[in-house]
């Protein structure tokens, strides 16, 4: 389509009715491939998904694998020396948290800037690169197949 703007071709490109063709070659490829870009679209997705879990584990090859509870076990969320992917690991504070069937909540609470949002956010993200079959940024990790949920509030950094 580009080619139609340069000046030596557009007289060339008027004679050959080049927008058309090229219209119809594509309402062509459209109709012989259209209904699988979906699914070339997904697979694509998956690829990047699957290389950028690899990518994490090569760059961080001390970071574990997780262990996923049974479906007949209790639900449990066992976090040993947790700490967010995305801080580097001089200055991440890592905690350990532990919930199942006693306890089955977890009140965080503390002043203004002392690491309750990233703490939720640790858990949650390593929540999400578990069950996406990635390594966690803990030292151990067992857990059941959750459903990851959260209100923050937007305005956080």
């Amino acid at each position: 389509m580009d080619a139609r703007q340069n000046q030596l071709f557009a007289p060339i490109g008027a004679l050959l009715l080049w927008s058309t063709q090229l219209s119809l070659a594509i309402a062509s490829w459209q109709r012989h491939w259209g209904a699988q870009v979906p699914a070339w679209i997904k697979a694509a997705g998956e690829l990047e998904a699957l290389n950028s879990l690899a990518a994490y584990h090569y760059e961080h090859p001390e970071d574990p694998f997780p262990e996923i509870a049974g479906a007949t076990d209790a639900i449990v969320f066992e976090a040993k020396s947790m700490g967010h992917p995305l801080i580097a690991g001089s200055s991440c504070t890592r905690n350990d948290i532990q919930l199942g069937s006693d306890p089955q909540m977890l009140l965080v609470s503390g002043s203004n800037m002392s690491g309750k949002s990233t703490l939720l956010r640790s858990a949650g993200v390593n929540c999400v690169l578990a069950l996406a079959g990635g390594p966690v940024r803990a030292e151990r990790l067992r857990l059941s197949a959750l459903g990851v949920a959260a209100s923050i509030q937007v305005h956080d950094s």
